[in-house]
């Protein structure tokens, strides 16, 4: 796993740079080799290797089954974060292919495509805290400018949803010095433009992670908020219907839960949205563990869905990243102390999914999307069993 960078998880994950940490000195990890599994590996390149190299992609779009984009960051350095470069893959129907690699000191969060000719890929310039959009016109990827807030000290985008060649949204968050404010910005065909006194809660923090699109009108982006760094998180989900932003009331949580975001959205339609995420969750003992957090907005409100409970507590459990194939097919992925875990929704419950048998010392799944009627890829990284380094990682299955 990347060990530091994306914002949404250190808000998300309190205790995951502990729990990374101690992963990467050498401790054995607690992943099992899953038998069973209808997911498969599939090999994906390595832009740098070596003891300390890393290779994590975060985000996957498919426009077709033969035709995939995954994006992330490559690092020869291990732990220093100005050693991250932008890392594209594609899949053409036969094998993973590194599409181009970046010159500057940045990450890739997030990809959408819309079309094998038009693709978004957006993400953060790690050094001097500005914004990043590549796009891709069907032979090539090129930088757009992305202009900040004005008044922004720094900004960060973490999500993306392409809709059509002159319609796209990215989201996530700007300082001002004085407050985070949630950021959304909009792709008109021309140019990218920050959208206008974005609505927020009244907090000293506001972020959005994630955003995904039913239709032109019909937009959602979900996020945390929190009173300030040292403060517990809610959630922050947003709507757009074609001619504004509003704000929406998050699902109820279940007495003894709190410190709880959502990071990820999908939908099938305009009644069947779901966002995930992570909450903490605190026993009769008064233990707090964190767990997978899910909820559901069926048209008229968000409600919380229950999660398989985790057989040991951990302090980094929660999802990463979600897709719909349809109203019962739902997938999601996620991180538990340091290893990728996978769940599925049937219509009717959520179970644990079984994976191939993946790194000794840690695995992470940071995106996943369907690429066919019934075939999906999950994105990450894989810690081998030799050596600190991070291997990308893709998975995928014909039976979603």
């Amino acid at each position: 796993m990347s060990r530091r960078h994306v914002s949404w998880r250190t808000a998300l994950l309190p205790g995951i740079t502990a729990t990374i940490a101690t992963a990467l000195l050498g401790l054995t990890s607690t992943a099992n080799a899953a038998t069973g599994s209808v997911w498969s590996i599939v090999k994906s390149p390595n832009v740098t290797t070596g003891n300390f190299a890393s290779n994590t992609l975060l985000s996957v779009a498919p426009v077709s089954q033969n035709d995939v984009w995954a994006v992330g960051l490559e690092n020869k350095s291990g732990f220093d974060s100005s050693g991250d470069f932008p890392l594209i893959e594609h899949w053409d129907g036969t094998a993973w292919s590194v599409s181009q690699t970046g010159t500057q000191n940045a990450d890739l969060t997030s990809v959408s495509a819309d079309s094998a000719n038009d693709a978004w890929a957006v993400g953060n310039v790690l050094n001097n805290k500005t914004l990043l959009a590549e796009r891709w016109n069907g032979s090539a990827w090129s930088t757009v400018p992305m202009p900040e807030p004005a008044g922004a000290i720094s900004a960060r985008i973490e999500g993306v949803t392409a809709l059509s060649a002159s319609n796209a949204w990215a989201v996530g968050t700007f300082s001002d010095n004085a407050l985070n404010l949630p950021l959304i910005e909009h792709w008109d065909g021309t140019s990218w433009s920050v959208v206008p006194n974005v609505p927020r809660q009244v907090a000293e923090s506001n972020a959005l992670d994630g955003v995904t699109a039913i239709s032109p009108n019909d937009i959602w982006a979900v996020g945390h908020f929190s009173g300030g760094s040292t403060s517990q998180n809610s959630q922050l989900l947003m709507h757009w219907n074609g001619t504004s932003w509003s704000l929406a009331k998050p699902a109820q949580v279940t007495p003894g839960q709190s410190n709880n975001a959502s990071v990820a959205v999908t939908a099938n339609s305009s009644n069947d949205v779901w966002a995930v995420g992570g909450v903490d969750s605190t026993n009769s003992d008064g233990v707090t563990t964190q767990q997978p957090f899910a909820e559901h907005w069926d048209g008229t409100q968000w409600t919380e869905v229950a999660t398989p409970a985790p057989a040991i507590g951990s302090a980094a459990f929660a999802f990463t990243a979600v897709t719909a194939v349809s109203h019962n097919d739902v997938w999601a992925v996620g991180l538990n102390a340091g290893d990728a875990f996978m769940e599925h929704w049937d219509g009717t419950s959520w179970t644990t999914t079984a994976l191939p048998a993946l790194g000794a010392r840690g695995s992470s799944l940071f995106g996943i999307a369907k690429s066919g009627p019934s075939t999906l890829w999950a994105v990450g990284d894989n810690r081998p069993k030799s050596g600190l380094i991070s291997q990308s990682l893709t998975l995928r299955t014909a039976q979603g």
